[in-house]
């Protein structure tokens, strides 16, 4: 019985707890939703302030194309209506949506007038009498004090502009003078034409802000009829507020909250439902605990022996990532070990071969043709070097990524290695490649380009570990089934240590510090002659010399009767 209060208690506990929480979450979805719509508010008036000062501002930018222009102050001066009325009344008209246009000639007389598009024969300023005649009885009086001024400003830059109220309208009025555009024309201080131009901001200027701000509905109110939250002022020059922008605000807290309010309410019945569901579960959960933890105390032995076990495993697999993360920054560094050889291997040719160009350009006028041959040979030798640089470093590519394949073929092995050896002494003119193929048989099966890779890298090896033992002796014999063919120097030897991991990429033996080298070659060798199903051995002993033996299947490797990727 008591227990049975104790888990009806704390059914209606968990109950109130989570109708708390649902109010609690809802207080703070409104208040966070609110925010966002002020935010968002604030920033849709920041975007419609910049929109109207942008159409403010462009009015005396926009004028300034006419009234900054030789031909306006020639035929201003003319008087010549027509061309006035084509050129600064219809344009400023049509292409800057200026409402009205109105010129005074040097003596304040006005000379011309367009409202609305319409040419106005008989000028007047009609309603905008009062803030147009004021704003050209200014702009005169400012260019007459310009006279006075002991550094006066540049005449391109005296203009004036207005946000005035014309018959309950707000409009932007712009006043320039007419001015040239050049050296060639000239017009007497004080006395030049004053242009003033009038755009109202409750038209088309609107529908750029609206454009501008991406709002829907926005419109003029004048004051004392504005309605919503959404609106800035529109201030006139004399500070007196005209009116507002007003446009219907866009809240977006408020339509995610319309969106999510149903899901929201669905969702908090259902909590509150799984709440009373899990007390039940919790009544009868109690009942079965005593029973459970005898039970417990069994299992508990059990998986004591578990998690000793489980960590122990986890130790072990500790351990091999340690070892894997030991082999990959291994990996690493012998790459970039190897990036750095390569690019000094490309850069010792290249060096040779600017060197022996500089020398036949400097001695161009006395060759002789045994200097031309000298030279040409280095040229030569260094662009041979780059060649079995380069196939190295493709062949270890498509070795790694698996997309190298072999064409087998009738292959003479003679043949391949006397090639070898050839192409070899032009590059160490300084070695003797010492040859005894004759056990060898006249044909087997096998890739001759992979061939000529295998034994090319084995021969520029042995030149290059023994460059004060100018011997290098290449045996062939051959068994029933196994063409053997030996490379051997008499160099600096590997170190017995460094043996077992000279096939891997990018090795390479202690012994070969200080010499160039990619550390690629011996692996593109192994990988290509167990392609061909044979084998690749080392001996060595430090300080007398390397042999390289390797073993060729005579018929092919039994898997590749057909050519087969590797």
């Amino acid at each position: 019985m008591k227990r049975t209060q104790i888990t009806s208690h704390i059914t209606i506990v968990l109950t109130l707890v989570t109708a708390i929480t649902a109010v609690l979450i809802a207080g703070f979805a409104w208040l966070a939703s609110t925010k966002v719509d002020d935010l968002s508010l604030i920033r849709q008036a920041d975007f419609v302030t910049q929109g109207l000062q942008q159409q403010i501002n462009a009015v005396p930018r926009e004028q300034e194309s006419v009234t900054k222009w030789d031909d306006a102050v020639l035929y201003g001066k003319m008087r010549n209506h027509d061309w006035l009325l084509e050129n600064i009344g219809k344009w400023t008209h049509d292409y800057f949506g200026h409402d009205r246009t109105y010129v005074f000639d040097d003596t304040d007389h006005l000379m011309f007038a367009m409202r609305d598009g319409i040419d106005v024969l008989s000028p007047s300023l009609g309603d905008d009498h009062d803030p147009v005649a004021r704003l050209a009885a200014e702009m005169r009086y400012a260019l007459k004090e310009r006279l006075q001024a002991s550094d006066p400003a540049p005449i391109a830059d005296v203009a004036s502009t207005k946000v005035v109220d014309i018959v309950g309208r707000p409009a932007v009025i712009s006043a320039r003078p007419i001015i040239p555009s050049s050296e060639r024309m000239t017009v007497e201080a004080g006395s030049e034409f004053i242009a003033i131009a009038v755009k109202f901001l409750d038209a088309s200027p609107i529908e750029h802000i609206a454009h501008y701000a991406r709002l829907d509905g926005l419109h003029y109110a004048p004051a004392g009829k504005e309605a919503g939250e959404a609106r800035i002022p529109v201030i006139s020059a004399s500070g007196a507020t005209l009116g507002h922008l007003t446009w219907e605000p866009i809240k977006p807290g408020l339509m995610l909250l319309e969106q999510i309010a149903p899901a929201s309410i669905i969702g908090m019945f259902i909590a509150m439902g799984v709440v009373l569901f899990l007390g039940q579960g919790l009544r009868r959960t109690s009942l079965n605990l005593i029973e459970s933890k005898a039970q417990l105390l069994v299992h508990r032995d059990h998986l004591e022996e578990t998690v000793r076990l489980r960590t122990g495993e986890i130790e072990r697999q500790r351990q091999e990532l340690d070892r894997l993360l030991a082999q990959e920054r291994q990996v690493n560094a012998l790459q970039r070990q190897f990036v750095t050889m390569a690019s000094h291997e490309f850069r010792t040719p290249l060096a040779i071969i600017d060197a022996a160009a500089q020398r036949l350009t400097r001695t161009k006028g006395e060759l002789s043709p045994q200097y031309i041959s000298e030279k040409s040979g280095q040229i030569r030798s260094a662009v041979l070097r780059m060649v079995d640089l380069m196939e190295s470093i493709l062949a270890a590519g498509r070795l790694e990524t698996g997309r190298i394949s072999l064409s087998l073929a009738d292959c003479n092995l003679i043949d391949v290695i006397a090639s070898c050896c050839a192409r070899q002494k032009e590059i160490s003119k300084e070695h003797v490649f010492r040859t005894n193929l004759g056990e060898l048989p006249a044909t087997m099966k096998a890739d001759r380009a992979a061939l000529e890779q295998v034994f090319t890298n084995l021969l520029s090896n042995a030149a290059k570990y023994a460059p004060h033992a100018p011997d290098i002796h290449i045996r062939g014999w051959a068994d029933e089934r196994f063409s053997y063919v030996s490379v051997s120097d008499q160099g600096i030897g590997i170190d017995t240590d460094d043996l077992p991991k000279l096939f891997q990429p990018y090795y390479r033996a202690r012994s070969a510090t200080g010499i160039a080298g990619t550390g690629i070659g011996l692996n593109i060798v192994k990988q290509i002659v167990e392609l061909h199903g044979g084998t690749v051995t080392v001996s060595s002993a430090l300080g007398h010399g390397t042999t390289f033996t390797v073993a060729l299947p005579q018929e092919g490797a039994a898997s590749l009767t057909t050519p087969q990727a590797a």
